[in-house]
């Protein structure tokens, strides 16, 4: 059994994907588009036993304010096994048994580590990271969707829903992504709470995911736009950006949202990724929170036990939600486990 790890997406065996299975930002030809895109030092390790691959993992340096989700600041360059994009899946995929094999090899690196959006139970210091919101999808029509909510949430969408009536809604390739909407990502970026990497105009404009941008203007202006990407049964809101001045008039954000629905159900989806922040809106929407993981290492063995202790203090603390969306046969009360 032992380690291959390779500095290019190009040298990874055909087999990788199968490894890295419904999780679409894992494949092959997405790592070779952000090393395009978005260079950071990515690397690629699979380990190999009898033949076959039992873990497979990437990992990429970031200048990272380890204190994101508190009062306090302090920017360290770390080591991340994650997607190096922002997104809800983890950086990694791994065969049952071989879990403490992967910590083993990626806590073998120097300096500080870090594993981001984990949904398995691993070895090592842990904290939380942002949930994801996820909405399965039972509806026949968005009328349907609007139909099954208690009436306080019901008349919320269908004011947002009034605002729009004079929108045009596209729906384009990435290819079609100009700087207009470039500018309203910049927007949405500058204004996160939590910051990781900006991407580029090329990014988005390049993406070889089966994704839609969804856009939406008014007399040839456009307000805002969503990325989805289609993944098997999943449909997968990936990034958004909006004009910020106009977006009480139109209620952009809350709009896109009710497109990516509307998307998803038209074309048979059985679940929307909503991603991982505006938790309280997508909540609203009768979406529900899914725990995500992060575990923090460091080759100093010293700093390493301190990081049990300083977990706590790196975790993001969710506020408690409690709506109850639906009239019935739907999730009701969602709320974050500890």
């Amino acid at each position: 059994m032992n380690w291959v790890t390779v500095s290019s997406s190009a040298e990874l065996p055909e087999n990788w994907d199968g490894m890295a299975g419904d999780n679409i930002f894992l494949r092959r030809s997405f790592l070779s588009h952000l090393e395009r895109v978005n260079p950071c030092g990515q690397r690629y390790s699979y380990l190999m036993d009898s033949n076959s691959i039992k873990a497979i993992c990437v990992d990429y340096s970031l200048k990272l304010d380890i204190f994101t989700y508190s009062f306090l600041s302090l920017k360290l360059p770390v080591r991340i096994m994650g997607i190096p994009c922002s997104v809800s899946k983890p950086g990694f995929a791994v065969l049952p048994g071989f879990e403490a094999s992967m910590i083993q090899h990626f806590q073998a690196l120097k300096g500080a580590k870090l594993i981001l959006n984990s949904d398995l139970n691993l070895p090592g210091a842990h904290g939380v990271t942002l949930p994801t919101c996820k909405l399965p999808l039972s509806w026949a029509s968005v009328e349907d969707f609007l139909g099954s909510m208690r009436s306080g949430y019901r008349y919320r969408l269908k004011k947002a829903l009034k605002k729009w009536a004079r929108v045009e809604v596209e729906y384009l390739s990435p290819a079609e992504f100009d700087q207009d909407l470039y500018r309203m990502y910049e927007q949405v970026y500058q204004k996160s709470a939590a910051k990781l990497e900006k991407l580029s105009q090329g990014f988005f404009s390049q993406l070889p995911l089966p994704a839609k941008l969804i856009r939406a203007s008014v007399q040839g202006r456009a307000l805002g736009f969503a990325v989805v990407v289609e993944n098997g049964p999943e449909l997968i809101f990936l990034f958004t950006g909006f004009d910020y001045s106009l977006q009480a008039g139109y209620d952009t954000y809350l709009n896109l949202l009710l497109e990516i629905i509307k998307y998803g159900l038209e074309r048979g989806f059985s679940r929307i990724e909503l991603g991982q922040t505006a938790e309280e809106t997508k909540l609203k929407l009768g979406a529900a929170l899914h725990a995500k993981s992060m575990y923090i290492y460091h080759s100093n063995p010293l700093i390493n036990k301190l990081a049990f202790r300083l977990a706590g203090l790196l975790s993001y603390k969710p506020p408690c939600f409690d709506f109850h969306v639906f009239k019935s046969g739907s999730v009701d009360s969602v709320s974050l486990p500890d």
